[in-house]
C-alpha cells in the first residue's frame, strides 16, 4: 500500500465521527503480499464495524480499503508520534489465505476472469477483488466480461458489493431469477 493511499485512508478514518483515533499500517501477508490494516480507537462503546467497513468502501478506491480493521483501546506512538507497530495486536488476516476452488462451471469462469484481469495465477471463490488489488477499471473490465458471458448486465457498483467470486455467483443467481 503506497504512502499516498495510507494517507487517504487516514483522512477518511479521521472524518468518521465514531472514531477518536486511527492509524493505518501495512502488513505482509503471503500469498497476497502487502495489505493495509486500520487500527481504530472508538470515541464511545459500541462501534459498528460493519458500518465502518461500508463507509470505507464507499469513500476509498477498492485497493485502498484496509484488509482488516482492528479495534484497540489506544494507539501507542514513539517519540516522533509514529504508531508503534510492534506494540499493536497482530491483525486477523486468516481470511486472506485459504484457497477454495470453484465448485461449479460458472464459478470456474468467474475465477478465471478475476485471475486474468487482476494478473493472478489463480483465484479462489473467497478471494476478495479489493484485497487482490482490484481497482475501478478492473471492476469495469470484469463486469463487462462477466455480464455478457452469462447473458446478464452487472454494474461496477454491483461488483463492489459482491467482491468475491462466491458473492458474485450469488448475485448472478439473484439477477438471473429476476430478484
Amino acid at each position: 500500500m503506497a504512502a499516498t493511499a495510507i494517507q487517504d485512508v487516514r483522512d477518511v478514518l479521521a472524518a468518521y465521527p465514531e472514531l477518536a483515533e486511527a492509524a493505518v499500517l501495512t502488513h505482509v501477508q503471503e500469498p497476497v503480499g502487502q495489505v493495509g490494516v486500520a487500527y481504530v480507537v472508538p470515541s464511545s462503546p459500541g462501534l459498528d464495524l460493519a458500518a465502518l467497513h461500508r463507509y470505507l468502501r464507499e469513500r476509498l478506491p477498492g485497493s485502498a480499503v484496509p484488509a482488516a480493521v482492528v479495534v484497540v483501546d489506544a494507539i501507542p506512538v514513539d517519540s516522533e508520534g509514529t504508531p508503534e507497530a510492534q506494540a499493536l495486536p497482530a491483525p486477523d488476516l486468516r481470511g486472506l489465505l485459504p484457497y477454495r476452488a470453484p465448485e461449479t462451471p460458472r464459478q470456474e469462469v468467474l475465477c478465471a476472469v478475476f485471475a486474468e484481469v487482476l494478473g493472478r495465477t489463480r483465484c479462489g471463490i473467497d478471494d476478495n477483488f479489493f484485497i487482490m488489488g482490484g481497482e475501478s477499471i478492473d471492476a469495469m473490465v470484469i463486469a463487462g466480461r462477466v455480464g455478457p458471458e452469462f447473458g446478464l448486465e452487472i454494474s461496477m457498483n454491483e461488483l463492489f458489493d459482491a467482491p468475491t467470486v462466491a458473492e458474485l455467483d450469488q448475485l448472478l443467481d439473484r439477477l438471473s431469477s429476476g430478484g
